[in-house]
């Protein structure tokens, strides 16, 4: 053995500066293929993989030794890849680089064997239709059969990797194994949703497992150690059909876009929330820009609720605006395009315009000052903050601010001394303190921290009582 040992060695160093060979061939289907890359010389460059035909790589392996003869020494590097095929197909010439010259390989014809499958454990993954939309949910499901007979203790679960794809797992899937005859099942559903044209392959997932082995120690003692197989699923192809055109809702929807009132004061907020339902995907959609001049717009983060029933996604994508008004304006009709599944093609989403009047608005044309009252402009550096918007405003609104003095000083006037303002939130707070971040630094600053603090997460560090005595100071 020793001599032979040599021999192939020998074989290498002369004749074979690279060499690829599979470690098994043919193979069971759901067995792993390992195949083999060695290269011998001074310098070596060997094949990097991900993938082997259109199988992606399970595993890698690298080895590397030095051979010595008649006082020369050359390297021996050596690299397994494994990966899960399950048809025939050839792997294809491989090249390398060995002092500096490139070698390839020869092709090799792999053969998987469907016959000699694995009786005891069965892996398939299904999926509902193998055509589909970019953006359209397709359900897959990989069910795991194993024979109540085989005693396994141990296990390991590699994932199929859905490249290209965005993956949902469903709470619908099965969290225990269940009895089905001299069977026990295990079912993980998913929902994919392909995120680029073209045909689309999932690879196979693998279980491995480890049955008791009985086997002899050089003592003569009979040991028990565990002994590992491993079982493949199929692997999937989709074909995922280009969009006419590019949009961020696929399925079927209604829009709705409801106010809490269409009638306010000057610095009243106004609560507008929109409403997308229906079947289909929504996590695309992150959010909508609402500009609205002559009043200021906070938009809260989306939120979407999903369930799938009755072999559908039904989702609910809402989300919350709170706009403060200076005068009557108009809320713009929405517009959102998506593509409908049961149409086949591109559709609208609409909603109508919806009014608002501001009661007390400010007029629409500032007072004319006299010529003798006009002051010569002032360089100022631009302040680039958020609420720069709101001191303009808040100056334009000057003309009425000794209005809301007064109303202010009677109403506080009728309260006990030393009272609290009542204040329900930290939305509400920040909404008390707009109006007059034009008047003090400090409320302004206030008002700063509490915006980041509501709509960033901000930590601001500011206590109720310090907001309530500087608005009750300025009052």
């Amino acid at each position: 053995m020793r001599i032979l040992g040599s021999l192939l060695i020998l074989v290498t160093l002369v004749f074979g500066e690279f060499r690829v060979y599979l470690e098994k061939n043919p193979i069971a289907l759901g067995e792993p293929a390992r195949l083999h890359l060695i290269g011998s010389g001074d310098e070596i460059v060997l094949p990097d993989l991900s993938r082997i035909g259109p199988y992606p790589v399970a595993g890698v392996s690298n080895s590397e030794s030095v051979i010595g003869r008649d006082g020369e020494y050359t390297i021996k590097k050596e690299r397994i890849y494994t990966f899960y095929p399950d048809k025939n197909f050839t792997i294809p010439a491989l090249l390398a680089t060995i002092d500096g010259k490139e070698v390839t390989s020869a092709p090799i014809d792999l053969v998987v064997d469907a016959s000699n499958k694995n009786k005891d454990v069965e892996f398939w993954l299904k999926v509902d239709k193998k055509e589909a939309y970019v953006g359209e949910p397709i359900l897959a499901q990989l069910e795991l059969k194993i024979k109540r007979s085989l005693n396994i203790v141990d296990y390991d679960f590699v994932p199929p990797r859905f490249e290209n794809f965005w993956v949902k797992e469903l709470k619908s899937s099965s969290k225990y194994l269940e009895e089905h005859g001299s069977y026990l099942i295990k079912r993980i559903k998913f929902l994919l949703f392909p995120q680029k044209s073209g045909l689309l392959r999932i690879s196979p997932a693998v279980f491995k497992f480890a049955v008791p082995d009985r086997t002899t120690d050089m003592f003569g003692f009979s040991i028990s150690a565990p002994r590992w197989r491993s079982v493949a699923s199929n692997s999937v192809e989709i074909v995922a059909k280009p969009l006419p055109k590019p949009v961020d809702l696929v399925g079927d929807f209604t829009l709705k876009v409801d106010v809490d009132k269409r009638r306010v004061r000057i610095n009243e907020p106004i609560n507008l929330k929109v409403i997308i339902e229906g079947v289909g995907n929504v996590e695309n959609l992150e959010g909508i820009d609402l500009n609205i001049s002559d009043a200021t717009v906070y938009a809260d983060k989306p939120q979407i609720k999903e369930q799938f029933r009755n072999g559908k996604l039904w989702a609910r994508w809402t989300q919350n605006f709170s706009i403060i008004p200076q005068k009557s304006f108009t809320i713009p009709g929405m517009r959102l395009e998506y593509f409908s599944l049961k149409k086949r093609q591109i559709a609208d989403l609409k909603s109508d315009p919806i009014a608002i009047e501001v009661i007390d608005a400010l007029p629409t044309q500032p007072q004319q000052k006299r010529i003798d009252q006009i002051e010569p402009p002032k360089t100022q550096a631009k302040k680039e903050s958020w609420w720069d918007r709101e001191m303009v405003l808040a100056y334009i609104g000057g003309v009425i601010s000794g209005v809301l003095g007064v109303v202010a000083f009677l109403w506080l006037k009728g309260r006990k001394r030393g009272s609290k303002i009542a204040i329900k939130g930290k939305r509400e707070l920040l909404l008390r303190l707009l109006p007059h971040i034009s008047k003090d630094p400090k409320i302004a600053s206030m008002a700063e921290a509490l915006y980041k603090e509501i709509y960033e997460g901000k930590r601001s560090g500011i206590k109720k009582r310090a907001i309530e005595e500087a608005l009750k100071d300025l009052v």
